[in-house]
């Protein structure tokens, strides 16, 4: 007779609690992730920052407990992000470790399952976290964008100062920054619908600088540290000369030869500035680590996608296209009927016209790529009018998510 597994050798998955567990989860992930800066540091970070405060979610979040031992964590966030102009509900993952002594049993796989799980019940869309390398592809994760980094010499920035008054600030959330930073950001996919309440994902150096008419309201400000003998950008709004101005004013108040910009969006109109001057980009693609997308539940992230499928629709050659064109994942299926411009979604069907894959129907939503390339790497299934109704439907969009919105 097989003997019985004792009770406190029996894994309990479950929603942490803020009250019973909140303190253990800080604690563990300072243990966990101690070389990477300290035990101390990472325990003031859960705890002030980015576990206890802001939109760490309680109830989709899952540990795994024996008896009353907390051995594993796969943390889950609350975000908005911006698909065109659309707004999916995105559950960001981070602080996913296990206790040293409990590794190799397989208890994050059955944390990791709980919490995708979870993640559907309580209506995400998408889920996006930034990785170790082949670790999370297992759980249906793949390539959300590369990496993308600026660099731009000093001596082809302004010479002349900014026409601002520069006022240093905390860059932590505060109302007027984050209003200005959705409007610059409108339309732009990737990016977080703020507030997001992310404190704790900026370097410990992270300078802001911002300036303000003539009533003190804000009109611009950028976001910088210093990395060494780097300077870096990590983020900026309002009138572009401005910008550039004031970043090359900093950057010579150092020793520095150019301005490296990390984690902007291609599209701001900072970004398109520097592509028609003097600047250097760097792409680093990773297949299985750094930015990463899974679906939670294709339906749904489609119906939320409806309006702006639509205005893709209007602005292409397909405007007047009527059928019904299936999309299908990994896990679920649904119908976009069209007609004329006007797209309604519904579950499952069946169609002529079908793009049917796997784990990348992810990246075609969020335009990771070319739909073309997007479909030929991943061997994607496309009948009928799929492909063009794909290149019209999901064309690349240049994700991209500010490290300060990060997880």
């Amino acid at each position: 007779m097989a003997r019985a597994t004792p009770k406190a050798d029996r894994l309990v998955l479950s929603a942490p609690d803020r009250a019973a567990h909140g303190d253990a989860i800080c604690d563990m992930l300072a243990r966990v992730f101690s070389d990477r800066g300290g035990y101390e540091r990472w325990r003031d970070l859960c705890r002030n920052a980015w576990i206890l405060p802001g939109h760490y979610d309680w109830q989709t979040a899952r540990v795994g407990l024996l008896g009353d031992r907390l051995v594993t964590h796969w943390g889950v966030w609350n975000r908005r992000m911006r698909i065109g102009s659309a707004a999916v509900r995105v559950a960001g993952v981070g602080g996913v470790a296990t206790e040293g002594a409990y590794r190799g049993r397989g208890y994050m796989d059955r944390t990791a399952q709980a919490a995708l799980s979870a993640m559907r019940d309580a209506g995400y869309h998408l889920s996006i976290l930034f990785g170790i390398p082949d670790f999370y592809d297992r759980y249906g994760y793949v390539r959300a964008w590369p990496l993308v980094v600026y660099a731009v010499d000093l001596k082809d920035l302004p010479s002349v100062r900014p026409g601002v008054h520069l006022r240093r600030f905390e860059p932590v959330p505060r109302d007027d920054v984050d209003r200005l930073y959705n409007r610059t950001h409108r339309g732009l996919t990737g990016t977080a619908v703020r507030p997001t309440c992310a404190e704790g994902t900026l370097a410990a150096n992270a300078e802001g600088y911002r300036w303000a008419d003539a009533d003190g309201r804000t009109r611009g400000y950028v976001v910088t540290e210093v990395q060494g003998d780097v300077f870096r950008c990590l983020e900026a709004a309002g009138d572009t000369d401005e910008v550039l101005r004031v970043l090359a004013h900093l950057a010579r108040r150092g020793v520095f030869r150019e301005v490296r910009l990390h984690t902007i969006h291609e599209q701001t109109p900072l970004m398109k500035r520097l592509r028609r001057g003097n600047c250097r980009a760097e792409i680093h693609y990773y297949r299985s680590c750094r930015a990463q997308v899974r679906l939670i539940n294709l339906p749904a992230a489609l119906e939320a996608m409806q309006d702006e499928l639509a205005r893709r629709l209007r602005a292409s050659p397909l405007a007047t296209w009527r059928g019904r064109l299936v999309v299908a994942d990994a896990r679920d299926a649904a119908t976009l009927v069209i007609n004329r411009s006007r797209v309604r979604v519904e579950p499952g069907g069946r169609s002529k016209h079908a793009l049917r894959g796997g784990e990348e129907v992810a990246q075609l939503l969020l335009g990771t790529d070319a739909p073309e390339a997007v479909a030929e790497a991943a061997g994607t299934r496309l009948t009928g009018d799929a492909r063009h109704l794909a290149a019209v439907l999901f064309p690349r969009q240049d994700p991209m998510m500010s490290l300060r919105d990060r997880y």
